[in-house]
């Protein structure tokens, strides 16, 4: 079993968020406390991310959404592809 460590502290997985939030790391442990791995929260941020997922807003899914719709089989039909 694994279990998340937070300044020494086990956490409980539901608490997790909360308490890695203020933490600069946190640990990933087994069942006889040897450290698996190491978490290093980082700040999110969406000014960071490319244009592509900035783009992704409500209203654009749903223009998208309202425009018209063919199945991958209707596609390979009309551009006779098999």
């Amino acid at each position: 079993m694994v279990a998340l460590y937070v300044g020494g502290q086990k956490v409980e997985w539901a608490d997790a968020e909360k308490a890695l939030a203020g933490a600069e790391r946190g640990e990933l442990r087994n069942d006889a406390g040897k450290v698996l791995g190491v978490i290093v929260p980082q700040p999110v941020t969406r000014g960071d991310d490319p244009d592509w997922v900035k783009a992704i807003t409500p209203e654009e899914i749903a223009r998208r959404m309202a425009e018209p719709f063919l199945t991958l089989e209707e596609y390979r039909k009309r551009t006779d592809q098999k």
